[in-house]
């Protein structure tokens, strides 16, 4: 199995969407804007990843996907809430 990490940041000093950049257990990848490269700016194939590489377009699918089979959409508000519920409580500490 490989795992990766994600950082966000609201501290940001550049364009929005710039880019995010994947620190796994393979290597290190950046996608910037609709591109991914490697660590070493390599480019890297994600062509037959999916049917479409538009982010808006594949959330759009799973939505449909969901309501058609009867089913929990992959990303709900259901399974993000135990993590916002843990992120809430350090933040109610500090106000």
């Amino acid at each position: 199995m490989r795992f990766s990490t994600l950082s966000l940041s609201f501290s940001n000093d550049g364009p929005f969407g710039s880019f995010c950049r994947y620190i796994c257990d393979d290597g290190t990848y950046q996608a910037v804007y609709d591109d991914l490269v490697d660590g070493h700016d390599q480019p890297i194939d994600v062509s037959g990843v999916d049917v479409s590489m538009n982010g808006i377009e594949l959330k759009d699918r799973e939505f449909f996907a969901a309501i058609r089979d009867q089913r929990e959409p992959k990303s709900s508000v259901a399974q993000v809430l135990p993590a916002m519920q843990t992120l809430e409580r350090p933040e109610k500490r500090l106000t």
